[in-house]
Order: C-alpha cells, then structure tokens, then sequence
C-alpha cells in the first residue's frame, strides 16, 4: 500500500517555489529518511503531506485518499516538531492528556516509558523544560499517538548524545514490534543512517533521488584512479570528480558488474563504497568538479 504520495506536488510563497512538481510515493511499514539541505523544502513537504499546508498545485494522498480535508485519514497522521509553542503554559501532564484524548490509539505504558528514560516529571512547566526536554515531550507524543503516518521534522538535534541514541533504539524497537511509517527529516545523517530503509534527497524543491538503502549501497561509489583516466568510467553516473595530483577521486552512483570490477583493479582502480553522507554531500554540493566533454 502506498501509504504517502505526491501527484505533481508544487508549493509557491508568493513568487519563490520551494516545492516543484514532486511525484513520489512510500510504501508501508518502512522508516523512510528526508534529507536535503537548508532550504530544500524538507519542512514544506511535511507541512503538506499532514495538510498544514495545501499545495499551490497537485495533490498529497494518504493511505491511498486525497487527504485535504479528509478526517478519516488525517486522523492517522502525526506531525512532531521539536517545539510546542502553542502549549508553553501548560504543564507536561496536560499537554500529554491532550494528546492522549486527540489519538485514539495512545500507548499509555510506553509513555510513562519514556517520562522516566528522559527523566520527566509530569507536573513540570513545559516553558522551564530544557530544550533536550521539550524535544523529548515531542518524540513521546510521536512515539505514543498510535499512529500509522508519523513526521518527525529535524527535532533528535535538541536532545545529548544518550538521548539520541535512547530514541533511536526505542524507534527501531517499536517498529519490531509493531511496523509503522515514519518519516523523518534530519541532518544526523551518518548516526542515523542504521535507522533508514529508504532515502529521499530533495534538493532546490525536487526529488533528487528515491532509494531503498539497500539499493542505495549497491550503487555509492568511490573510485580512486589516475587522473587522467575518466573514460574508464565511460557510461557511469559520475557524480563529480576530485584531481589530487596525478590522482583522482571518482564520486559515482551505479552498479559495477563482477567482470568491470575486476577491470579496474588490473587498471590500478580501488572501488570503495561511499556513505550515506558522502553520497548525500557529493549528490547536493553546488560545486560538482564533473568536467564537460
């Protein structure tokens, strides 16, 4: 089931496009990634797909329904950011009241879970929690709401080291337990990248790339050559290129068979696979070194 799709997807803020005719869809039960850099349009695309925003053209479908104005299937969707200005004078135990009486499906026992791994105490102010806290009430409320669409927008970076890692293992728990769609927006790219099954890149408001990661690992390259031998890769994608001396740096995104790996090897060519993050910089940089014949 597509659970998220774009038809056509723009968003205009008066004459600057920051979202342009995106097509892409997500299947279930997967926890996908939202990378891009600042000003891409991550946030914009996650404010539409919950209809916080509507699109200037297209249409977002949820759980394979239009999803403006749609009830039934918006009351499946959860959109955390990692502030709850709207609740500053309100205690911690009646923001989560509230969120409990919004979703049907609220995990009680979870949430006093995670009040006692991030060492809340109901009764607090949230205005006086630390920023570390207020992100943890947001992953609480998204982790408990029982949803089956939950969006998490770059809120994991208010919370330390071993906050972080607790989320990422209490995510990843709940959906052994219980599969899930999450999509989360975040640029902790290397340490989260163990959470993923699948990558979207948006870049200047389109769907640079879609892959699964295990697709994705398969096809990340970085291939260290002499210099002046780029018709070696002659038909690849290469991404860019980095001259060090009469050596080079090859950034590629394809697959190589067994036979053209061995070929390079007798050329003197290593075939090293590229990170997430390496692929994720080389893919968006605005300065690719990529020469034009």
């Amino acid at each position: 089931m597509k659970v998220i799709e774009c038809r056509n997807v723009s968003k205009y803020f008066g004459e600057k496009n920051v979202l342009d005719n995106l097509n892409f869809s997500l299947e279930e039960g997967k926890i996908h990634a939202l990378l891009g850099r600042n000003g891409a349009g991550k946030t914009t695309l996650l404010n539409c797909i919950c209809t916080k925003y509507i699109p200037s053209k297209g249409d977002v479908y949820l759980l394979e329904e239009k999803a403006y104005e749609n009830a039934k299937v918006l009351s499946e969707v959860c959109f955390m950011t990692d502030r709850l200005d709207a609740f500053d004078t309100y205690k911690v135990k009646d923001i989560l009241k509230y969120a409990k009486h919004f979703y049907p499906k609220w995990n009680e026992n979870l949430m006093n879970q995670l009040l006692d791994c991030y060492e809340i105490r109901p009764k607090e102010n949230y205005a006086f929690l630390s920023r570390g806290r207020k992100t943890a009430i947001s992953l609480i409320i998204g982790l408990c709401c029982g949803c089956k669409i939950v969006l998490f927008d770059e809120i994991y970076s208010g919370l330390d080291a071993v906050g972080r890692k607790q989320f990422y293992d209490l995510l990843l728990e709940e959906q052994e337990k219980k599969p899930r769609n999450f999509v989360l927006s975040t640029h902790l790219i290397e340490e989260m990248a163990m959470l993923f099954d699948e990558v979207i890149i948006l870049d200047k408001g389109k769907v640079l790339l879609q892959e699964e990661v295990e697709q994705l690992e398969e096809k990340s390259f970085r291939a260290t050559g002499r210099a002046r031998e780029e018709g070696i890769f002659l038909g690849k994608n290469v991404l860019a290129k980095k001259e060090m001396g009469a050596m080079a740096e090859y950034y590629i995104y394809d697959t190589f068979s067994v036979e053209e790996r061995e070929k390079l090897m007798e050329q003197g060519v290593t075939l090293q696979n590229m990170s997430l993050q390496e692929l994720f910089i080389v893919a968006t940089s605005d300065t690719k070194q990529i020469r034009e014949e």
